[in-house]
């Protein structure tokens, strides 16, 4: 007896030293970790049941998840990648972290476990900005300044000492925004000092569109500041100080009216340099019959469906034809049947006029002084899911949401100005014979629509036809940021010479994508003018022209290596179609 209560007062005391443990949170994934833990989980039910773990779990919880991601066995690679994903999920929607000491997570970003597994590292990197572990800082600094990394693995570094946000990041970016880097790096850093410098952001904003050229992406870099409540107008002020060349200015200035921007200070100084004048006023009802009009007698459909697919004027990320495009504005693929050809100017030249309710936009004002803008999508509790004007899903927290209200249109007023009167008439022309009976019809759904263009092919697939390995690694194995959207025709064909790098012959390598429903053989027939190589996920057909594969249900890849000739007009045309004898059923992915 006197044991026994010896034993009952040390445990007592170990509850009274021990508050952590005395008012540890219940876990509501209980069950799920003692089967987790235990040892018996079947591989083929562990994806499901660490997803739950990360979705519901306590940080507790998260700790055995993340020192399992840390055993060099503990996780199969591609389970470890999605527990990565997930975890960062939890940061950012539930504010829920691993509890305990972080700072192991370095051993994924970098040195020898991080080498060669560039998808780990990303993602590791990511995570490590979402918790802000400054003990990884060091690393991702060695990995941002470094001249021997990918530019991908220097990008997703940048991108986490942003995030992450302690001092010596916040050096750093201002010293890679500074002359003697290479302009994409200063670009970047300079959108990542906005957040936290937005004066001194403006600065070397305005010294980098300074040294810039018309032919660079300044897209991300004007976001930054079009994302800050207070950014847009010290860049105008900026600029106006220090102006770049009048084709930079035309070329930003095209942007912002791009993503639905038409602030008026750096509207003005753009137009300015530009030599482009300030927005139209909306037309008048005499002005619009005058062009309908000519609409009617003069316009060239043809000629419009080129208008409409121009890169400056980004129809195609907000407006969707034949399924492929963005989802931000209405799908025009009927738009000729259900409306006239006033509405269809009208629309076009005063684009606030009639907003349908579920095209509204939100603009949303968080915490940290960041502005988003878009259409939502869902909501719940915990987050917003809002689609932007590139078609990109951001998910907001409710949490960080300080202010929401009522926007405009995201196809700004002025748009038309970067179009000749002519321009706009074809423009409207083909517009309004979308979905007419003829060449505009709606496309049936039996070619693909929406391709995948891989940004900067590695060598392997480009010098010569690569083999299945490399095409399993850096085609199937890649993430979404390797890859932009391109689009065919109304009529299925894709023109190729819009891909074209300064005209130069050069290899593609495009991906289609095919939603199978009902499992079963589907037929492809290529129609394409340049020598192509072709696999389907990663079943080689070579240099097929008609070629069958059978499909279980799922999502399955459509991969193509063209040798782009000097050929003046080169085109593709994919057509997908089910066999007679064969039961599939299957659904060509469009989209953005």
């Amino acid at each position: 007896m006197p044991a026994l209560r010896t034993a009952s007062a040390l445990f007592c005391l170990i509850l009274i030293a021990s508050p952590a443990l005395a008012e540890e949170p219940t876990s509501a994934v209980g069950p799920l970790m003692k089967l987790f833990e235990s040892g018996r989980l079947p591989a083929q039910r562990q994806p499901a049941v660490v997803e739950m773990i990360c979705q519901r779990g306590n940080a507790n919880d998260l700790r055995v998840v993340l020192d399992r991601i840390l055993q060099a066995d503990g996780f199969v690679p591609e389970l470890r990648i999605q527990a990565l994903d997930w975890l960062a999920d939890a940061a950012e929607t539930r504010k829920v972290v691993p509890a305990g000491d972080l700072s192991g997570l370095a051993a994924l970003v970098i040195g020898d476990r991080a080498t060669g597994q560039p998808q780990l590292q990303r993602r590791a990197i990511r995570l490590a900005a979402e918790w802000k572990v400054a003990a990884v800082a060091p690393a991702l600094q060695k990995l941002a300044t470094s001249t021997e990394v990918t530019p991908a693995l220097q990008r997703s570094a940048i991108d986490g000492l942003i995030t992450i946000g302690d001092p010596g990041s916040h050096q750093t970016l201002k010293e890679l925004a500074t002359a003697g880097h290479p302009l994409p790096v200063r670009m970047q850093a300079t959108a990542g000092i906005v957040s936290f410098d937005a004066s001194a952001a403006a600065t070397a904003a305005a010294a980098v569109l300074h040294d810039a050229t018309a032919k660079d992406a300044l897209g991300p870099l004007l976001d930054a500041f079009f994302q800050h409540k207070e950014g847009v107008d010290g860049l105008a002020a900026a600029i106006k100080a220090h102006p770049p060349t009048a084709d930079v200015a035309k070329v930003a200035l095209r942007y912002m009216y791009s993503v639905g921007r038409s602030d008026a200070a750096l509207s003005n100084v753009l137009g300015n340099i530009a030599g482009i004048s300030a927005d139209p006023t909306p037309p008048t009802p005499e002005e619009v019959a005058r062009i309908v009009d000519e609409v009617i007698a003069k316009g060239n459909p043809a000629r419009g469906e080129a208008i409409f697919r121009r890169k400056d004027l980004s129809c195609m990320k907000c407006h969707s034809v034949s399924r492929a495009g963005g989802q931000v504005g209405p799908d025009l693929s009927p738009v000729g049947v259900s409306s006239p050809v006033d509405y269809v100017v009208n629309s076009i030249l005063n684009p606030n006029l009639a907003v349908k309710e579920q095209y509204v936009t939100k603009v949303f004002e968080l915490t940290s002084g960041k502005v988003l803008t878009g259409v939502v999508i869902d909501r719940d509790d915990v987050r917003v899911n809002i689609r932007d004007v590139t078609g990109t899903t951001v998910t907001i927290p409710v949490a960080d949401i300080e202010e929401e209200v009522e926007g405009r249109s995201l196809m700004p007023q002025g748009l038309t100005k970067f179009l000749t009167h002519e321009e706009l008439v074809d423009l409207a022309k083909f517009v309004s014979e979308l979905g007419k009976p003829g060449p505009y019809v709606l496309n049936p759904g039996r070619t693909i629509q929406r391709w995948r263009l891989m940004n900067e092919a590695p060598e392997e697939l480009t010098s010569s036809v690569p083999h299945l390995e490399h095409v399993r690694e850096l085609i199937l194995g890649s993430d979404s940021t390797h890859w932009t959207p391109v689009y065919s025709q109304v009529a299925g064909v894709l023109p190729l010479s819009e891909l074209r790098e300064n005209g130069e012959p050069f290899v593609l390598i495009l991906k289609g994508e095919v939603q199978v429903r009902t499992a079963g053989a589907v037929h492809f027939h290529l129609d394409c003018t340049e020598r192509t190589q072709v696999w389907v996920d990663a079943q080689p057909f070579d240099d097929a022209k008609d070629w069958s594969a059978t499909f279980d249900p799922g999502v399955h890849a459509v991969i193509l290596r063209i040798e782009l000739s000097d050929r003046p007009d080169p085109t593709l045309k994919l057509e997908v179609s089910t066999p007679n004898d064969s039961s599939a059923k299957f659904e060509l992915v469009g989209g953005y």
